[in-house]
């Protein structure tokens, strides 16, 4: 019996431990009304009290009043992280003189995270009924009696109601909730606040109205207004001052704004203020109460996967513009993307959760380019990141002593003046580390000798190695002793000469990268053994890649040839039929290479994404044509030699979705055949001063979404409103010249 009850105690301390590791916290009272008692919201406003919103208010307005007349209720949204001010937003709308007049009834309701058709039935009639009786008794009501009543209700009535605080993307509930409201008159509308565009889209919404940060001015207009109520007098000019410098790492979060208004009301110390100029301010507000909690919600509805995901971020340094390609690749590396629940391939599973973590506003300032897009985080998200990422994740600094054993997931800082001298003794510490990387993308920090060697011999789990941008000139030939490192990155390293052929025993490695490696002088030879590498960017000396074993590399995915200035002709000799799973090519910087067989390319089955840049001697006029089904992105960038649009791009006629051809000054004309090009969503024209006018047909690119004619003298005056070819390009709703975008409005406008 003693041995079982140790058994007992030994299992229950590992459940104690795995607690502690995932920040599992215990919880004993799981009623949802006590979580969402603070955020009941209402109507009431005072119009002065909100500052900077009064242009977001009117577009809404607009809105309102001339909704589509196919739509009954017509459904806006309001969308942006917590904090941000949606629901002043709609109060100010709700509150409007214009729109009290225009509506027979307005009805103000707090959703919260509790999305029942019942509940939200109740709130509704007893916001939009005076008769106390029916109030008393709305919760006997059922649901045939609710929808009877709130039918009554609304009969001959052109109804306003906001639901503030929406959180269900469920589009069932959406639909049976939508159905009980077409009982109002043409005109009626609906207003939803939520964080997550998910949302709206399942709500049906016709206008999303995505709400961004106050400008520095109102900021500052808010952060008097709270420090003259507090304090009852004007903010010293000094602390005023520093507080500006602080408020650029609020974004103009009002929320946050306030808070800070409210903690310079009780602390007017100048020495203190000057202390936390470089602070986290999340940290420095914690004590407020209000603000965490409020940003933090937005994590708490996240599902778990996503939660690690999230928490992984903070690795990164504040204003870090993230990209989908390196983003995906550390999380696939490290280990956090599971795909066996929907078949999905990884790439395509960490391009959909970076979305669905841009819907839920976690991300913001999004631009695709082809395949590749890129985004940023709110400085207060990352805060939040930063704070639930706990003993898991962890970004070290100079000023860091030590680490915890708890530590999977290590960033770090390293510059030319402030090398990472300290990481050796920090990776002692962490002997299960999975990910290590600087968070520094390019750099000319030396790194100690002491780092590899602490790293191979503490580090036997890490699964991520990036050492991009940092000098060292010998990579330690036991290197092959990580036997899980997934992801390596040795770019842009001046110094190194040789790569080690024991790198060639790392069957595990998915990534690896050593282009920017200018002084490399050749590649390593057995490169076919790993079997698992997915991806793949070189820089060599060499002339030819004939001995790199490329062309054995069966799993490649993506393969970037940089700065192979020796390079004259690309693939000859190769047999390019083990490469059919390639999907993206990218050749950048090859100065001398001068042609691209197409008797090589045509194997390349797979390809979705391929891009030519800066290679000045490079003929791309092949008569040859090629059937590409998988091609989706194009661009051709810096080719003087490229005369006229290569006829092979025609084999990739029902696939291709985005061009870019930029600095192309010799291309004397688009092609002709341009119009069979039926998925083509994306064109993007930059310097390229040859093109004179769009070929006819252009008017048929039905799915053609982006238009950008950008520094192309004669074509830009032919494509203006009114010119000689506007109308082929008048029906595309996105187009911008010379970087000034020409909204769909203003062009209907012009055209008159």
């Amino acid at each position: 019996m003693g041995h079982k009850i140790k058994k007992i105690r030994m299992g229950l301390n590992k459940i104690i431990a795995e607690k502690d590791a995932f920040n599992l916290n215990q919880q004993t009272n799981f009623s949802s009304s006590s979580r969402s008692i603070w955020r009941e919201t209402h109507s009431h406003v005072h119009v002065s009290e909100i500052i900077g919103r009064e242009m977001d208010r009117d577009v809404i307005v607009k809105r309102l009043l001339c909704p589509d007349a196919d739509k009954n209720p017509f459904i806006v949204s309001i969308v942006g992280i917590g904090g941000i001010g949606k629901t002043a937003l709609a109060k100010l709308v709700y509150n409007d003189e214009r729109v009290k007049l225009h509506f027979d009834s307005r009805i103000w309701v707090c959703v919260s995270d509790e999305f029942d058709p019942k509940i939200i039935l109740q709130k509704i009639i007893k916001s939009a009924t005076q008769e106390s009786t029916i109030v008393q008794s709305i919760h006997l009501l059922e649901l045939e009696q609710l929808q009877a009543k709130l039918q009554e209700l609304l009969q001959d009535n052109k109804f306003l109601l906001v639901l503030d605080d929406v959180w269900s993307n469920n589009r069932g509930q959406w639909r049976e909730l939508r159905d009980l409201l077409t009982g109002g008159t043409t005109g009626s509308s609906v207003i939803m606040t939520t964080r997550s565009s998910k949302v709206t889209s399942a709500g049906g919404s016709r206008y999303d109205h995505k709400l961004k940060g106050l400008s520095q001015g109102d900021s500052i207009s808010v952060l008097k207004k709270v420090f003259e109520e507090g304090h009852g007098s004007m903010m010293n000019p000094e602390i005023l001052e520093i507080a500006s410098q602080i408020l650029d790492k609020c974004r103009g979060v009002p929320l946050v704004v306030r808070a800070l208004g409210g903690l310079l009301c009780s602390n007017t110390d100048i020495r203190y203020w000057r202390s936390i100029i470089d602070e986290d301010i999340l940290a420095v507000l914690h004590e407020e109460g209000d603000i965490l909690p409020i940003i933090r919600l937005s994590y708490d509805h996240l599902p778990a996967y996503l939660k690690r995901l999230f928490a992984f971020c903070s690795l990164f340094r504040k204003d870090y513009l993230f990209n989908n390609i390196i983003l995906g690749e550390y999380w696939i590396a490290s280990g956090l993307i599971s795909t066996s629940h929907n078949n999905q391939k990884p790439e395509e599973a960490c391009n959909h959760y970076i979305k669905e973590l841009l819907a839920r506003s976690f991300f913001q300032d999004f631009e695709e380019h082809g395949q590749i897009f890129s985004l940023k985080m709110h400085d207060i998200v990352h805060d939040l990141a930063v704070s639930v990422a706990q003993n898991e994740y962890l970004a070290v600094n100079s000023h860091t002593a030590s680490i915890s054993d708890r530590v999977r997931h290590l960033s770090f800082s390293a510059r030319s003046e402030n090398p990472p001298v300290r990481i050796p003794q920090h990776l002692s510490q962490a002997k299960r580390l999975q990910t290590l990387f600087s968070r520094e993308r390019a750099g000319d920090a030396r790194l100690p000798k002491e780092f590899l060697k602490a790293c191979i011999s503490n580090c036997k789990y890490l699964r991520v190695l990036d050492l991009h941008g940092l000098i060292f000139e010998l990579l330690p030939s036991d290197i092959d002793s990580l036997k899980h490192l997934r992801y390596l990155d040795l770019s842009h390293n001046p110094k190194i000469k040789r790569l080690p052929k024991s790198i060639c025993n790392l069957q595990s490695l998915q990534c690896l990268f050593f282009h920017g490696c200018k002084n490399l002088e050749e590649l390593p030879r057995d490169m076919w053994k790993l079997i698992n590498l997915h991806t793949l960017g070189i820089m060599t000396k060499e002339k030819s890649l004939k001995n790199s074993g490329i062309e054995h590399l069966k799993s490649l995915r993506e393969l970037r040839i940089v700065g192979c200035d020796n390079l004259e002709t690309l693939f000859e000799g190769m047999n390019m039929e083990g490469l059919a799973c390639l999907r993206r090519l990218y050749i950048v910087d090859c100065e001398n290479l001068t042609s691209i067989p197409m008797s090589s390319l045509k194997f390349l089955s797979s390809l979705e994404a391929l891009a030519i840049w800066n290679c000045g001697k490079l003929h791309l006029s092949m008569e040859e044509e090629i059937f590409f089904p998988c091609l989706r992105t194009l661009s051709f960038i810096g080719l003087p030699k490229m005369l006229t649009f290569p006829k092979w791009v025609q084999g990739a006629a029902n696939t291709l979705q985005s061009v870019l051809i930029k600095n192309c000054q010799q291309l004397g004309e688009l092609p002709e055949w341009l119009h069979r090009l039926s998925r083509l969503e994306a064109l993007r024209l930059v310097g390229c001063d040859g093109i004179s006018t769009l070929p006819d047909g252009v008017q048929d690119l039905t799915a053609l979404k982006f238009l950008w004619i950008i520094d192309c003298s004669e074509l830009g005056g032919k494509c203006l409103p009114n010119g000689p070819d506007w109308h082929k390009i008048a029906h595309i709703p996105n187009i911008k010249f010379d970087g000034e975008e020409i909204h769909k409005l203003f062009l209907l406008i012009s055209t008159f």
